[in-house]
C-alpha cells in the first residue's frame, strides 16, 4: 500500500506522527511535573523557587522583586524602605506601617556568601533541588529557609487582619548585606526603626534546636534562642619593610617572614576565658534543668574551683571556646604584586575577629598589637559591626520558648549567646531581639552553611512555619492558641 503513496505524501504522515509523539510526551512531562509538584507542600516549592535566584551579597534586588511580587499577591503591606542597586530593604506587614499599631517583626535577610567551586556540591547551588527529603542550595539555611517559615506563617492571619482589629501588626522585614556586615541593610533601617516601626519584639536568626548533648538527657532536645550574639571586627593586618629584591638572596628579614612571625604567635595566644553575664545566665539554666551534681557545677563554672576544669573543656571544644572567648582567625593572607622570585616588601593578612560582649574593636586590637609586638605591624579596621547588646528573657522570650516546647514536645528552651554575629544588635536599642532558627539542626548541616552543599529538611521547614504560627496564635489570638 505504502508504494502507492509519494514521497511528499509520507513526509505529511511523519511529521504528523512526530507531532502527535510531542504533543502526547509534552501532556505526559507536564503530568510528571504536576504529580511530583503535588507531593510538596507551598512552602518548599516557594522555598526552591526562591534559592534559584542568585542573591550575593550586592545583587539583592531579584530575590527582593521575587518577593515583593508574592508578598503582594499574598495580601500583605509593601513598604520600600530604600531600593537601590545592592541596597534594597522593605518591609511586609498585616497593616500598613502608619497604622502604628503594636508591631512583631520577622526580620531576614535576602543576601547569600559566594557558592564557590561548584564542581563540589551535589547539585548546582542555585537549582533548589528538593531531593531526598531535603531542599538544596545555597541559602537554604542561611538565610531564605527562615524567611519562608515566616512568610508561611504569617500569611495565615491575613484575612483575619483584613476583618478583625488584632491586638498587634505583624511584619516581615526583609534586608540586604547582613552577610558583610549590615552596612546597605539593616544599618540604614535601624535609624529611625523605632518611631517608623512601633516594635514590641524583633524575631531573628541565631539560635536554634541540638540533639544529643551530652550533659542533658538521651530523649531531650537542646533549643537555644539568642539574646546576644559576638560583634563582628574584620581587619587588615599591613607589615611592610624596606627590603625588596629576588627571593635567592631575602636574608634573614623579609616581609612575608615578619608577618607569618607575628601571625604564628598570635595562633599559638589562647585566648582568655571570659564568663560574660549572657554565658552565666545559659549556664545556669541548664543546670537548673539538669539538677543534682552536674546541674550544681554548671550554675558555678564560674567560681575557681572548677577554673582548670573549664579550661580544658574549652581547649578542646570549639563550641564551648567560641561561647566563653573571642575568636580571632586568619582568613587571608596577600601582597599588592606577586611574582614567585621577587621579596614582596609590603605584604598583609586579613582577620575575623568576633567579640565578646562588652569586649570593644580597640580593645582586641591593643591585644594584637601587644601579642606581635613589632613596630612594622599596622592594623586597619575593614568593618565593625554594630556593638552587642543583650536582651535578657521576659515575657516575648517566653512565648516564643513556649511556642518551640508546642511544636517539638521533648525540648528544653536556654537563652544563649551567639557565637555567630547577625544583624539582631541594630535593633536591641528599640525593643527586645531574639534570634531562633525553629528547627534541629544536624552537625552536618551546621558545617554546610557558608559551605558546600547548603541543604535543609522539609520536616523543619514545616515544623519551623508550626513554631512562629504558634507564638503569633498566643499573641494574637491569647483565648485560642491551638494549632
Amino acid at each position: 500500500m505504502f508504494y502507492l503513496l509519494n514521497n511528499k505524501t509520507l513526509k505529511i504522515i511523519g511529521f504528523t506522527i512526530l507531532l502527535f509523539l510531542h504533543c502526547f510526551l509534552s501532556i505526559f512531562s507536564l503530568q510528571a511535573q504536576r504529580t511530583k509538584s503535588s507531593q510538596h507542600s507551598p512552602a518548599v516549592l516557594f522555598l526552591s523557587e526562591y534559592i534559584s535566584i542568585p542573591s550575593e551579597t550586592g545583587n539583592e534586588n531579584a530575590a527582593a522583586t521575587f518577593l515583593m511580587e508574592n508578598f503582594k499577591a499574598k495580601g500583605f503591606h509593601i513598604q520600600i524602605i530604600t531600593d537601590s542597586i545592592g541596597c534594597v530593604n522593605f518591609a511586609a506587614s498585616l497593616y500598613p506601617l502608619e497604622n502604628i499599631k503594636p508591631n512583631i517583626v520577622f526580620l531576614n535577610h535576602m543576601d547569600v556568601v559566594p557558592v564557590g567551586d561548584t564542581t563540589l556540591w551535589i547539585y548546582p547551588p542555585y537549582s533548589g533541588t528538593i531531593a531526598k527529603g531535603k531542599v538544596w542550595g545555597r541559602g537554604t539555611l542561611d538565610n531564605k529557609g527562615i524567611a519562608v517559615m515566616q512568610i508561611f506563617a504569617v500569611e495565615k492571619f491575613i484575612d483575619l487582619a483584613k476583618k478583625t482589629d488584632l491586638p498587634y501588626n505583624v511584619t516581615i522585614l526583609c534586608v540586604s548585606g547582613e552577610e558583610t556586615g549590615g552596612k546597605n541593610g539593616s544599618a540604614i533601617v535601624s535609624k529611625n526603626f523605632k518611631e517608623n516601626f512601633n516594635p514590641v519584639v524583633v524575631i531573628g536568626e541565631g539560635g536554634a534546636g541540638m540533639k544529643n548533648i551530652n550533659f542533658l538527657s538521651r530523649h531531650k532536645s537542646f533549643f537555644g534562642i539568642s539574646i546576644t550574639e559576638k560583634t563582628l571586627l574584620w581587619l587588615k593586618l599591613n607589615y611592610k619593610v624596606q627590603i625588596v629584591g629576588h627571593a635567592s638572596i631575602a636574608g634573614q628579614e623579609y616581609a612575608y617572614k615578619g608577618l607569618i612571625n607575628g601571625l604564628q604567635k598570635l595562633t599559638n595566644k589562647n585566648q582568655p576565658i571570659m564568663m560574660t553575664e549572657e554565658a552565666k545566665l545559659m549556664l545556669t539554666s541548664i543546670g537548673k534543668e539538669m539538677g543534682g551534681i552536674k546541674g550544681y557545677v554548671f550554675k558555678n563554672l564560674e567560681k575557681k574551683i572548677y577554673r582548670s576544669s573549664l579550661k580544658r573543656h574549652v581547649n578542646r571544644n570549639p563550641v564551648i571556646e567560641s561561647l566563653l572567648c573571642n575568636n580571632i582567625t586568619i582568613t587571608n593572607i596577600n601582597s599588592e604584586n606577586y611574582t614567585p622570585n621577587q621579596i614582596n616588601m609590603e605584604v598583609n593578612a586579613t582577620l575575623d575577629c568576633r567579640l565578646l560582649p562588652s569586649v570593644k574593636p580597640e580593645d582586641i586590637i591593643q591585644e594584637i598589637h601587644n601579642c606581635i609586638n613589632d613596630s612594622l605591624l599596622k592594623i586597619t579596621i575593614l568593618n565593625s559591626g554594630c556593638l552587642s547588646q543583650t536582651s535578657y528573657p521576659e515575657f516575648y522570650f517566653e512565648k516564643l520558648a513556649a511556642s518551640i516546647k508546642k511544636v517539638f514536645t521533648n525540648a528544653e528552651v536556654y537563652p544563649m549567646l551567639l557565637p555567630a554575629s547577625t544583624d539582631n544588635s541594630y535593633y536591641r536599642d528599640a525593643c527586645p531581639v531574639y534570634g531562633i532558627n525553629p528547627m534541629i539542626i544536624s552537625n552536618h548541616q551546621l558545617q554546610s552553611i557558608h559551605n558546600y552543599n547548603e541543604h535543609i529538611d522539609i520536616e523543619d521547614i514545616e515544623k519551623g512555619i508550626l513554631v512562629f504560627e504558634e507564638f503569633l496564635n498566643l499573641l494574637l489570638l491569647p483565648q485560642s492558641s491551638d494549632l
